[in-house]
């Protein structure tokens, strides 16, 4: 049986919107914070009077929540269009169980990767489990 690569393409691009949904939306996301303290730098580089600017850097931080929002959108438009064409290849359940896989493997790679979540060894275990049954 061939791998249909469309599904788990899908998968993984959706936990990459996923992803970046935490980061436009989670209250404690790098990103804008990030952004936000680059911006006190810049002003406070090259303008002499902050205050009198200081005003734009709130901005500057939903102005990347935004961009991040709309990343995200257009990541989940490509994953159901992946997905729909997966399901095409293989059908709707074998496309589903791939994509779901997918999507379960990478979040969790995410998760470790990306925002330092802790990942006990029994996850990997149900993982495997996961794994063995979508082989059978």
């Amino acid at each position: 049986m061939p791998i249909n690569k469309r599904a788990i393409i899908s998968g993984a691009l959706g936990a990459t919107a996923s992803s970046i949904g935490k980061l436009a939306l989670s209250p404690e996301s790098p990103v804008p914070s990030t952004f936000h303290s680059y911006c006190h730098i810049i002003l406070n580089r090259y303008y002499q009077h902050e205050n009198d600017i200081g005003w734009i850097c709130p901005y500057v931080s939903l102005g990347t929540r935004v961009v991040c929002f709309l990343c995200m959108i257009g990541v989940n438009l490509l994953m159901v269009s992946s997905f729909l064409d997966g399901m095409n290849e293989s059908g709707s359940v074998v496309g589903t169980a791939l994509s779901t896989a997918a999507n379960f493997s990478f979040s969790a790679l995410y998760g470790i990767l990306f925002f330092e979540e802790h990942v006990p060894i029994s996850w990997f275990f149900g993982a495997t489990l996961i794994a063995l049954g979508m082989y059978l």
